[in-house]
């Protein structure tokens, strides 16, 4: 089966969340479908630095929104032919779509929660909800990366339960414990970072829960008489940022919270490696991947009682009420005082962290597309 994939976000410079779910897709599928073939629509040429089979195909249109969605319209009406559409990250192309069936991929219904949309800028808001519904609606199959976001999806869009197939994404290949504390070091050195810190990697928008974060840091280091580490913040700028840069320098912990910006993906293993905890206190996610990423490189982490974070985390993590400055500043002083609980939060998540694969996930979602053969 020809199998067209929109691949156009990977284009951007630095891959969120959606963005390397993506590359991971492709790469599983490279590496495990050796039946279906598979047409990559892109904006751009992109160095995915992934080995095609030779029966995939790589095309690019170099065209502004919404002309690139049509260009590829009528290239797989005319030319390319594929009996599906998969699309994992942007919905306006199967919205728009009128003659293929569609599989979309949905990460999070971020813009129709009430109490998160607010946590957006507006125009992304707009962009989702105008798209989503009507892709949801046109799509052949639905995957989802959760159970919470499936149940989000039957409460907000008249979609039916079979419709939607949950998939638990998988992890990146390279995140694993490293216990080389001289190359670590190094690293740490190299990049101007301190050689003992709390870690927190996200992108900096509302959503995160980093106001509370670090308020909750604040307290629980002023009760520590200043003792506490430093906390490193991993990750590019979002949306709604600026206030979390007022604050540091309203509570004066200039030198004790660390901004650190966007970071090489090949330093992420040796600052969970390091980490004397992780924090992930976020107010809703879809999937939660910085959760999967900090176990299997045996981290403690503290994260959110909420949403599809449970789904992630089971009981290989200290679960907290994000809104609750005090239950994260508790689960903070448990983990760096109490060195029993620290060595077992280390072991469950290794053991927890080995249930998510991409090739598990690949080999369902193919289950999905050759379903949709036989739906019609």
């Amino acid at each position: 089966m020809k199998i067209a994939i929109d691949c156009h976000t990977l284009e951007i410079e630095h891959w969120a969340g959606k963005e390397q779910s993506l590359f991971n897709i492709v790469k599983s599928l490279a590496a495990v479908d050796g039946e279906n073939e598979y047409i990559l629509y892109f904006r751009h040429p992109v160095q995915t630095k992934i080995d095609y089979p030779q029966s995939w195909e790589v095309r690019a249109f170099k065209l502004p929104t919404p002309f690139w969605q049509i260009r590829v319209l009528l290239d797989m009406w005319f030319i390319t032919r594929p009996r599906l559409l998969f699309v994992p990250c942007v919905y306006l192309l199967p919205a728009i779509k009128f003659f293929i069936p569609t599989v979309v991929m949905l990460h999070d219904l971020t813009a129709f929660i009430p109490g998160i949309q607010g946590t957006h800028e507006s125009h992304l808001v707009l962009k989702e909800k105008l798209f989503v519904q009507l892709a949801l609606q046109k799509s052949r199959a639905v995957i989802s990366v959760s159970e919470n976001t499936k149940k989000d999806c039957l409460q907000y869009f008249k979609v039916k339960s079979e419709k939607i197939k949950v998939i638990y994404p998988g992890n990146k290949e390279q995140l694993h414990p490293i216990s080389d504390e001289a190359a670590i070091n190094d690293v740490l050195k190299k990049n101007g970072l301190p050689e003992k810190f709390l870690l927190s990697v996200s992108t900096l928008e509302p959503r995160k829960n980093i106001v509370n974060m670090i308020k909750a840091y604040q307290e629980y280091d002023a009760e520590a008489a200043g003792t506490c580490p430093p906390l490193l913040v991993v990750g590019k700028k979002g949306w709604y940022y600026e206030e979390f840069f007022q604050l540091v320098t309203d509570l004066k912990l200039e030198d004790k919270v660390i901004f650190t910006g966007f970071l090489p993906e090949e330093i992420l293993p040796v600052l969970y490696s390091r980490a004397t905890l992780v924090l992930y206190p976020s107010l809703y996610e879809g999937f939660g991947s910085p959760v999967l990423e900090a176990m299997s490189c045996g981290a403690p982490v503290i994260t959110s009682n909420n949403s599809s974070l449970p789904e992630v985390a089971g009981d290989a993590a200290l679960m907290i009420d994000p809104y609750s400055i005090l239950e994260i500043k508790e689960a903070i002083k448990k983990i760096i005082t109490d060195d029993t609980l620290r060595r077992e939060l280390r072991e469950r998540g290794l053991k927890r962290a080995q249930n998510f694969s991409w090739q598990k996930f690949s080999q369902e979602l193919m289950l999905v597309f050759a379903g949709t053969q036989k739906n019609k």
